[in-house]
């Protein structure tokens, strides 16, 4: 530090020396031009003018980068990496985003060669680069990861993960004598502390390789050894799922929670309860799994357990409450008696509450209910008998379309008119609505679609009832209660 203080100071001296001779070089021009005649007034050149381009905000680059990455612009979300990584040359979690986009847009060899630039130990790069046909699921847009194993190996010949993970790939292709070899080299290169953490990939290589009795018996002798990871056990009991050999993996969960009393065990025996039809006894292992390892109602939700779940099935005596929010006032919208027949048509009683007071009836014909894409959101003191659109519940063809598609065109809002309504993903999240049932919240499986202006709409995920629970266009709609 010293150092440095000193050489700054030497610099700041250098300079004061050089600004002291330029003032005294100036000063004696002064003296000069004071003692000679005014010499003729020459007109100045005015300066070039330089063209400044605006320096974009980093903030603001990181904006458009996220957005563009949501709209899949992998080529206009590259560039962007590229500006901001010449500014913050360290910043890993940039690198792996124009990672990602040379990755979707198929630069399998300029993203794998900048890996091997960036992560100085060829183990780890090699493992990054074996990893990502797996992170970035190439089996689904029908893309080999050929490129990635091989220069993984050929980078670090050493590492068995690359050999392992490229048996599976060969497994997934149906090469099972070349996947049985290259899972078996990987898992002999690997030190034993690192073999664990590939176990259940090793294993499944066995199991689709048609060496199911060593597949098995290989997991049994990792749980023993103390290996007990989520991968492990989840890996182990889907073998018994796979095979449909239910209650032998049950009975096995069982003896293993006897043993060794962790989440890991009940939630695998829940699952093989729930696929063998026992949603009773799958629901008792949720419930243990929110109440002992807090797991909330994950589960519940998984199996749709009555504990959680919103009864919503249309029945005479069932009430359905709306909240509506419109022009400036609120006031509840009650569907009563609902008759649901998705082949034959549906009827049902409404009420307006408050100053709106509005009453009556809707009869939906097997035509509308069949394939209408129209809406009737707007009620009166009428009898409506609804041949070409529905109201409340959506049509057996929009809903189909939804679930096979993914989008449907559909007139919500009479004011706009008919547009395409897509299924918003999501990460199981709003896959839910919640509702007041006897004065506690609970669940309902639906569909969120919304159009590109906004529009949004949530739909009970039954074929047989596909009720609709939420409604955003230029009035809201929402069920708020189940009687």
């Amino acid at each position: 530090m010293e150092g440095k203080l000193s050489t700054c100071h030497n610099c700041d001296n250098a300079r004061l020396k050089k600004v002291i001779l330029l003032l005294f070089v100036s000063f004696s021009g002064i003296l000069l031009f004071a003692q000679q005649k005014p010499a003729a007034v020459v007109a100045a050149v005015p300066p070039v003018a330089v063209k400044v381009v605006p320096i974009v905000p980093t903030k603001e680059l990181k904006r458009q980068l996220a957005k563009n990455l949501k709209k899949k612009k992998y080529r206009a979300a590259l560039t962007i990496t590229d500006t901001l990584l010449k500014r913050t040359p360290k910043d890993d979690d940039l690198f792996f985003q124009r990672a990602a986009c040379q990755i979707m847009l198929k630069m399998d060899k300029q993203a794998i060669a900048d890996i091997k630039k960036r992560i100085k130990s060829k183990d780890s790069a090699a493992t990054i680069i074996a990893s990502l046909p797996a992170a970035f699921d190439f089996p689904s847009m029908k893309r080999s990861g050929e490129i990635y194993y091989k220069s993984a190996m050929t980078w670090a010949p050493k590492n068995g993960i690359p050999f392992i993970l490229y048996g599976l790939q060969m497994a997934d292709e149906n090469k099972m004598s070349d996947a049985l070899n290259y899972a078996n080299k990987g898992y002999a290169l690997l030190p034993t502390a690192r073999k664990k953490g590939v176990a259940d990939i090793y294993a499944n290589v066995l199991f689709m390789a048609d060496k199911k009795p060593e597949a098995y018996k290989f997991l049994e002798d990792e749980i023993a050894n103390g290996n007990k990871t989520v991968e492990v056990i989840r890996k182990y009991f889907s073998f018994y799922s796979k095979d449909k050999r239910y209650q032998e993996g049950i009975d096995k969960a069982s003896g293993y929670i006897q043993q060794d009393s962790i989440s890991y065990y009940f939630a695998r025996r829940a699952m093989l309860y729930d696929e063998m039809g026992n949603s009773e006894k799958a629901c008792e292992d949720a419930v243990t799994l929110r109440d002992r390892f807090d797991s909330y109602d994950y589960w519940l939700k998984t199996f749709n357990c009555p504990q959680v779940m919103a009864d919503v099935k249309p029945t005479m005596q069932r009430t359905y409450i709306y909240e509506v929010v419109f022009g400036g006032q609120t006031y509840d919208f009650r569907v009563t008696n609902p008759k649901v027949d998705m082949e034959n048509g549906v009827t049902f009683k409404y009420k307006l509450t408050g100053d709106v007071g509005y009453n009556g009836t809707v009869s939906m014909s097997k035509e509308a209910i069949t394939s209408a894409h129209e809406q009737m959101n707007k009620f009166g003191k009428d009898q409506y008998e609804l041949t070409d659109r529905t109201s409340v519940w959506i049509s057996k063809e929009v809903f189909n379309e939804l679930k096979m598609t993914g989008s449907s065109m559909i007139n919500a809002n009479d004011w706009v008119g008919q547009r395409e309504f897509t299924v918003v993903s999501s990460d199981g999240v709003d896959d839910f609505y919640v509702v007041k049932v006897d004065d506690q919240d609970k669940y309902i499986r639906c569909i969120k679609v919304e159009a590109k202006d906004g529009e949004q709409l949530w739909i009970n995920d039954d074929a047989n009832n596909p009720l609709i629970l939420k409604m955003s266009v230029d009035f809201s709609i929402e069920l708020k209660q189940v009687l």
